[in-house]
């Protein structure tokens, strides 16, 4: 029986990615509803101010600016949160409280209506209905954080303008009710539109992720011998013909190893293509773990047949590499009775080196190395034959 984890399918997983967006996008416009906050309620004070109600007036804007500060801390506190520990509905939420207490001190300031005075009645319910719209704009990018300011800013004021039982009053409580609803319905469809697009720009993110992902798998594939996991003929043609070019320039010594697994073709005779594979393989890993620095690159480069591109690497450096491949591939042991040199399988390897700028094409490289390599079976095999073209006097061979 399979056993999902609670949230780790690919819809929660995006839904969580995209809620984590449009709370950080909630936390950077921030400053903005506060601002608005804290200049409406001045305002209103100012237009709302009597002697009668001078204090109460004060005690207000003091409340809204302490929340404003309690706000910048929690808003300071969420982002860290968020940029440390990652997205947390719980948080968010309590941060949505935090804009309910925002909204609680706006809806105290509904009851800051002067029924006597109609233009400081019309500037309060306006900055109340103001804040409610900004709100929109500021706060849908979190709905709850929406509904928690604006519910407690408006309701107030329309149960105050309801239960004053004016003709005016009612109409005013009706027609700000109609408009809350309003309002509800327009932050839900913006939330909605943003979730939308960012799902999208997830979507857009995760199909560019996976194609660049295909295809630095294909371009591996492409470049990857599949029976050894060396480099192939291609990889080694393109890597070639890259440092010919560069050490043309620089003028660093440029060694290169071709060897043949002799009397291949005996082995595949007579034990058989499956255990010739094997072999090849073994070989391979062989090769592989000969050479380690990174700019250096074992290829198969056909067949039976393989080969060692070694940028900046001298003569003896590259003699020393060939032969401890070659002391490395009979220490297999692998049993070769067709083979005419040994009871086991043995190779044989072409080295030169020289300085690029002496040598026309990468080609010819190639070709030097072959004829190395000939040079080795000619003479007996399970050999290396190396010629240092920097050198052309010096000639060399090692044999078992």
């Amino acid at each position: 029986m399979t056993r999902t984890i609670k949230g780790s399918d690919p819809a929660s997983i995006t839904n969580r990615r995209v809620e984590a967006a449009l709370f950080r996008e909630l936390l950077d416009v921030s400053p903005i509803p506060l601002f608005a906050s804290g200049l409406a309620s001045v305002l209103i004070g100012i237009a709302e101010w009597s002697p009668e109600r001078g204090s109460f007036l004060v005690g207000w804007v003091a409340l809204v600016y302490a929340i404003i500060v309690l706000r910048i801390w929690v808003t300071a506190r969420s982002r860290k949160a968020l940029d440390t520990r990652g997205y947390g509905r719980r948080r968010a939420l309590r941060y949505a409280l935090s804009t309910g207490l925002s909204g609680v001190a706006w809806g105290i300031g509904g009851v800051l209506v002067d029924f006597n005075d109609p233009l400081a009645m019309v500037l309060t319910i306006t900055a109340l209905q103001a804040m409610v719209m900004g709100g929109v704009v500021t706060l849908s990018t979190f709905l709850p954080a929406f509904l928690s300011f604006a519910l407690p800013a408006i309701l107030p004021m329309i149960v105050m303008l309801a239960a004053h039982g004016g003709r005016t009053e009612i109409i005013l409580a009706v027609y700000n009710l109609i408009l809350l609803v309003l309002m509800i319905g327009i932050a839900m469809r913006v939330n909605r539109s943003l979730r939308q697009t960012w799902e999208l720009r997830f979507d857009k993110e995760d199909l560019v992720t996976a194609l660049t992902k295909a295809h630095d798998s294909l371009t591996v594939l492409a470049d990857t011998d599949g029976l050894t996991g060396l480099a192939n003929r291609r990889r080694f043609d393109v890597v070639l013909e890259t440092e010919f070019s560069r050490l043309r320039r620089s003028r660093a010594p440029l060694s290169l190893i071709l060897l043949d697994v002799d009397f291949f073709k005996n082995f595949n005779d007579h034990y058989g293509h499956v255990a010739g594979d094997e072999c090849l393989k073994r070989i391979g890993g062989v090769l592989e773990g000969s050479i380690s620095r990174a700019p250096d690159i074992p290829a198969r480069y056909g067949g039976e047949e393989f080969a060692a591109v070694l940028p900046e690497t001298d003569h003896d450096g590259a003699l020393a590499i060939a032969e401890r491949i070659r002391s490395d591939i009979i220490a297999l042991a692998i049993p070769h009775t067709r083979s005419a040199v040994a009871e086991h399988v043995t190779i044989s390897l072409g080295v030169v080196t020289h300085d690029c700028s002496a040598v026309g094409s990468a080609r010819e490289f190639v070709m030097m190395a072959d004829e190395q390599l000939y040079r080795a079976k000619s003479e007996g095999r399970n050999r290396v034959a190396a010629r240092n073209r920097s050198y052309p006097a010096a000639v060399q061979i090692r044999s078992a």
